[in-house]
């Protein structure tokens, strides 16, 4: 043949798979990206929780309460109404506190809670707990541990006459 040579079936597939897994490693990439910054299941942005912590820090020094021991943190959505027995006390909670949880109905939140050195009626100790988005505070508020039995147990961060330092 004048002019060049036919390709040979063996370089044709090789070229053929060569675009493939180049196409599949860009899809790949693609997806992701979106994955890390979207989180798929919620449709909502994906909380960074690292990027919170000195947000959060801040705003427990600036209101003075003193963690003891290490944080645990879980992603909550709240409800698209904060009607409920449990998220109307939080949001009543909040704002008694100076924070609107209410603006962040149907939204994806960070709750971190840390154990404090503080006890409710000197018999039951708290947790405070910092909902937060990405990085702004949303609210503050005090609650009984897990294992305890009052109800409702969550109280505002203002100054309580039965919260005590331990």
């Amino acid at each position: 043949m004048v002019g060049g040579s036919i390709p040979s079936r063996r370089t044709m597939n090789s070229k053929i798979i060569s675009m493939v897994l180049a196409i599949i490693i860009v899809l790949a990439s693609i997806s992701f990206f979106f994955w890390i910054k979207f989180d798929f299941i919620n449709h909502q942005p994906r909380i960074n929780k690292d990027k919170n912590e000195n947000v959060i820090l801040s705003e427990l020094e600036r209101l003075n309460i003193q963690t003891i021991g290490s944080s645990k943190q879980i992603q909550l959505k709240l409800p698209s109404m904060l009607s409920d027995a449990n998220w109307e006390m939080k949001k009543i909670v909040c704002e008694e506190g100076g924070y609107d949880l209410s603006f962040y109905s149907n939204k994806t939140l960070l709750f971190t809670y840390y154990p404090i050195n503080e006890v409710w009626d000197n018999t039951e100790p708290l947790n405070v707990w910092i909902v937060s988005d990405n990085d702004k505070v949303v609210c503050v508020y005090k609650a009984v541990r897990e294992d305890s039995i009052v109800i409702p147990g969550i109280f505002s961060v203002k100054e309580n006459p039965n919260i005590n330092k331990k």
